[in-house]
């Protein structure tokens, strides 16, 4: 099954997607993980979309999103 792969660097959080062949969610995300590694990148994955354009995962790691400084020009007022 193709997946499209979608989220960010973690250190830019410059966008990143691309499309994997995989047999299932997890792997689609490792492999995803991987290319990104390969050029350079630390993706947080922020959602895996599989046939039909369904939302298979949303792929965010709580991990990550803990880690992650928070900058307040980034926040909606509301979550400040």
């Amino acid at each position: 099954m193709i997946y499209l792969v979608a989220g960010l660097d973690r250190t830019t959080f410059a966008r990143w997607h691309d499309h994997v062949m995989a047999d299932d969610v997890e792997i689609a995300t490792r492999v995803a993980r991987a290319r990104a590694a390969a050029k350079g990148l630390e993706l947080i994955v922020a959602a895996v979309i599989g046939p039909c354009s369904n939302l298979v995962s949303d792929g965010v790691d709580a991990c990550h999103l803990a880690s992650m400084p928070r900058f307040q020009g980034f926040l909606r007022p509301e979550a400040a």
